[in-house]
């Protein structure tokens, strides 16, 4: 092999993999699978020896105050039927709930222990309900559900990843690629509970910001268009310098908003 053609191939194992991002459209064709295995998975043992303490804190704050939680707004018509997704928001790509996270210390020394956590929510499926099918924001995290009150099992209640069910289990963890397309259901007649965390993968650790920035973007535009009826008439063009003003903003805000966890 020539000096030339050595080089070519050096240069290309030097690449640093470049983060998914569905903001810019089209189907993740990428090489993340869809259900990872989480006894590759260090942290996931971390939430499963503690998931108990977890469930407590969630569900008595909900419990206690229940406006907390709140239909999924991102995405008005990601259930149906509507507003039959709720959450409770501790973390969303870096940026603190501080009244939640007050409320919820046990959980938060918890999560400060995973390494890159950049969301964790209560998320909350009402009876007789569905999330419709969608992708997630970026392939740079890799998005985990722990059960934590779970009223059935297959075909009642489940999730999907591309082809993919599964089912979930109190206490135990569930990783998978957000941006493959997914989908759950709960057609049993109880509520079912679950803690939804992002845990930046590896190789994106030190872009944190950065890929976060890009989430906390496509988030807020998406906000606006559903907001503002107007917008939609727009040129293209026109969303994608929203997004990327938005995007300069956040990236600059995150470290002033003091929400970095620890690696």
């Amino acid at each position: 092999m020539n000096s030339l053609g050595s080089e070519t191939i050096e240069r290309k194992a030097n690449l640093k993999p470049n983060p998914w991002y569905s903001i810019f459209g089209g189907r993740y064709l990428g090489d993340q699978p869809a259900f990872h295995d989480k006894e590759q998975l260090p942290w996931t043992k971390i939430l499963e020896n503690n998931w108990e303490v977890i469930r407590k804190e969630l569900i008595d704050l909900i419990e206690e105050t229940p406006d907390r939680l709140q239909p999924y707004k991102i995405n008005k018509s990601m259930s149906f039927p509507p507003q039959r997704w709720k959450t409770m928001g501790l973390i969303f790509w870096k940026m603190k709930n501080h009244k939640n996270c007050n409320r919820c210390p046990e959980t938060m020394k918890i999560l400060r222990s995973l390494p890159g956590c950049t969301s964790a929510s209560l998320s909350i499926l009402e009876p007789q309900s569905n999330i419709n099918p969608h992708q997630g924001d970026t392939d740079a995290v890799i998005r985990c559900h722990m059960g934590l009150v779970i009223p059935g099992t297959l075909p009642d209640c489940g999730f999907q990843v591309d082809g993919e069910m599964r089912e979930w289990k109190e206490g135990q963890t569930m990783p998978f690629c957000d941006a493959r397309t997914h989908t759950a259901w709960n057609h049993t007649s109880e509520r079912r509970y679950v803690m939804i965390l992002d845990v930046m993968r590896p190789e994106f650790r030190n872009r944190k910001n950065e890929v976060c920035a890009h989430v906390l973007a496509s988030a807020a535009v998406q906000m606006l268009y559903q907001k503002y009826n107007f917008l939609k008439r727009r040129k293209r063009y026109v969303k994608k310098i929203i997004y990327h003003i938005i995007r300069i903003i956040m990236y600059l805000y995150i470290p002033i908003q003091n929400v970095t966890l620890k690696s």
